[in-house]
């Protein structure tokens, strides 16, 4: 497998085609996204409207009351705002599945075609839902069964501590400490096999993925048709592997040092405040939020860029490791750079 070919062509083909970014950044909705969302923290009291001790306005001091006289309201408003963040999160991991399956079909479109749009690809993703659901259903199931475990050895640890406990002395220590060895050994143990699963289901996912889009298959056969590539490339899956983690640190890398390079000139501003006022001022702070806000937006476009790219790279490698004669083939040429 010429690797350095793979990984040009899904460069080229995710620069040229920028649908694909919109397609990354829906992807990449769930997890791994918001980390620069608190590198900027505010003193507390540094940029208040009142000084330290002065009583709050009186519409606020009866709003509180009124809170503290009706706890009830309280666990109401907990609970609306529960649901509607539970509601917003399936919503998004909904977009971000459809968003996974149409990165999946806009290459193929791409490779076949010769172009796709954000409707051609995005279709295919909705086309795909349901049996990239259940995919991602069966993969968690050893997940809850691993997390049931623990929960049964948690406790079933509880009773004999508590029994323990009460007779005091040297065999509650003993208690204790034999409880807490055996919890560590245990979690342990259920740990290492949930490292070595994440792994192996990551494979089954990305391969088995692309065979649902790909190939039309069903959820059971698209972990067959996952496991079958998994087997037969295992050696080029690992180096390919590899050569992505090098470069998301690499991306990782970069996305740090724009932070730092935009945050440069908040952090002056602060220390000048701080050592000509004792305290930030209001321009540091309007200045941090534009910082921030340009963190955000400079690290989701890289983050749809590159979420983009590595879907492209796993694709172009599932269509050699599946080619008609069973035989790892060369991709094609890398694409044109975009001119001017």
């Amino acid at each position: 497998m010429d690797f350095g070919a793979t990984i040009s062509r899904a460069f080229n083909i995710v620069l040229q085609h920028r649908t694909l970014w919109i397609l990354g950044f829906l992807a990449s909705l769930v997890g791994g996204a918001g980390s620069s969302t608190n590198a900027l923290n505010a003193p507390g009291g540094a940029f208040t409207s009142t000084e330290p001790g002065e009583a709050l306005p009186p519409e606020m001091e009866d709003f509180f009351e009124q809170l503290a006289g009706n706890p009830g309201l309280i666990l109401a408003g907990l609970a609306g705002f529960a649901c509607v963040l539970l509601l917003v999160g399936i919503a998004l991991w909904v977009i971000s599945i459809i968003a996974h399956g149409g990165l999946i079909g806009g290459v193929q479109q791409i490779e076949e075609a010769g172009s796709t749009s954000f409707g051609q690809a995005w279709s295919v993703g909705v086309h795909k839902f349901w049996p990239l659901l259940g995919l991602s259903l069966l993969l968690a199931l050893p997940w809850v069964v691993l997390l049931a475990l623990f929960l049964l050895l948690f406790g079933g640890l509880i009773l004999p501590f508590i029994m323990a406990s009460t007779a005091g002395g040297e065999e509650a220590l003993a208690g204790f400490t034999g409880g807490l060895v055996l919890l560590l050994c245990g979690g342990g143990f259920l740990a290492c096999i949930g490292l070595i699963y994440s792994i192996f289901a990551a494979g089954l996912q990305t391969f088995g993925e692309r065979a649902i889009v790909l190939e039309n298959s069903g959820v059971v056969d698209a972990l067959r048709r996952g496991w079958q590539v998994i087997r037969g490339n295992l050696g080029n899956i690992i180096l390919l592997a590899l050569l992505m983690l090098v470069i998301s640190i690499v991306v990782g890398f970069v996305i740090a040092i724009v932070a730092s390079l935009l945050f440069a000139p908040t952090l002056a501003a602060v220390f000048v405040g701080l050592g000509s006022e004792g305290s930030i001022g209001a321009s540091a702070v309007v200045l941090g939020a534009l910082s921030l806000l340009a963190v955000v937006v400079v690290s989701a476009i890289i983050s749809a860029f590159f979420t983009a790219f590595a879907s492209a790279v796993w694709t172009l490698a599932y269509r050699q490791f599946t080619s008609a004669d069973g035989m790892v083939t060369q991709p094609a040429a890398p694409a044109p750079l975009p001119t001017a």
